[in-house]
């Protein structure tokens, strides 16, 4: 996750140098296996939940089928908070308090609290300050909840940039209706969960333009034996390991099918878990020629997938010659 230490980092890159440049706008959907979106403009984050630029901790993060039916695809962004008091979500700056269109859908089995924090300098907005809103968030169990940062009320402040401290209150309003009485411009928005250090699921991470769908990473998954050639009965040696898309052995079970050549592919026995090199291994009589592959089950970060098939060929014996076959020509007479 891309993480910063204080949001005073956030403030002097993302706020003083870019509110007077709208971020870059982007189409369409993006398939993303991980929570680096590679975007400069709308990123993954944690902050304080009572304090934007207070103390926060980073979660850890993992892939998961659904939970429930997720919003896009099959699978969502899991975050496990460290503890309470941060939230974790999406950065999106925007070029337009008015039009800010930041949002994301987020899943919870046992429910999750969260923060939405923004912040925006205006043309009300004196030398060296911005205005900062805060809105507190909950997202009950049982199903994906979309937060839009457009439809939440904030609670406004006038922030000195200089100390990061609240100069005075501002009101509670939208993003919309405070631009209305303040005049519009840039800013950023900063939405998480996890409040409560109860773990949670994000998907559809909406701003400047793009959606971010997370989905499982792809795997590929080979196959080999130690003879291609054998005598009937004669075990044979298949081994199967699975890699990702930098070759990293990431240790998937796997389970061994076999089939008569042109047949039916059936397993072959149950999963076999991988030695400590990543590598799965079966010993197998091969009775007649039969081909193998290994099938790769599907998982929390993957789909399943299956290896390339391998011919081991059995070369039978000669049938011994029938006592007719047997008799001389001379005898039959």
């Amino acid at each position: 996750m891309r993480v910063r230490s204080t949001l005073t980092v956030v403030v002097a890159t993302a706020l003083l140098v870019a509110l007077g440049v709208g971020p870059a706008q982007a189409d369409g959907a993006r398939t993303l296996t991980g929570p680096s979106t590679g975007d400069p403009d709308v990123f993954l984050t944690f902050v304080g939940c009572t304090d934007l630029f207070g103390t926060s901790s980073a979660p850890a993060s993992r892939l998961n089928l659904g939970p429930y039916a997720a919003p896009l695809g099959r699978r969502s962004l899991g975050l496990m908070p460290t503890g309470a008091g941060t939230a974790s979500g999406p950065f999106v700056r925007f070029g337009s308090l008015a039009g800010v269109d930041s949002s994301l859908s987020v899943a919870s089995t046992t429910g999750s609290q969260g923060v939405s924090h923004i912040m925006s300098i205006t043309p009300s907005s004196p030398p060296g300050t911005a205005w900062a809103g805060r809105a507190a968030l909950t997202a009950p169990p049982g199903s994906w909840t979309e937060v839009s940062s457009a439809a939440l009320t904030y609670d406004w402040s006038l922030v000195d940039l200089s100390t990061l401290a609240p100069v005075s209150p501002a009101g509670s309003a939208t993003p919309a209706a405070f631009a209305a009485e303040h005049g519009d411009g840039a800013g950023f928005v900063v939405t998480g969960f996890g409040c409560d250090g109860r773990p949670f699921n994000l998907d559809a991470v909406r701003g400047c333009g793009s959606t971010f769908d997370f989905e499982g990473i792809a795997l590929s998954t080979t196959v080999s034996v130690d003879r291609q050639q054998a005598a009937p009965g004669e075990k044979v040696s298949v081994s199967g390991r699975v890699t990702d898309g930098g070759g990293r052995v990431t240790g998937d079970p796997l389970v061994l099918e076999s089939r008569a050549p042109g047949g039916v592919w059936s397993p072959v026995g149950p999963a076999v878990l991988p030695d400590r090199s990543g590598v799965a291994q079966v010993d197998v009589p091969v009775p007649d020629t039969t081909e193998f592959r290994w099938h790769r089950p599907e998982s929390q970060y993957a789909d399943e997938g299956w290896s390339d098939a391998v011919t081991v060929t059995v070369d039978q014996p000669a049938p011994a010659p029938t006592p007719a076959e047997s008799t001389p020509a001379a005898a039959k007479k």
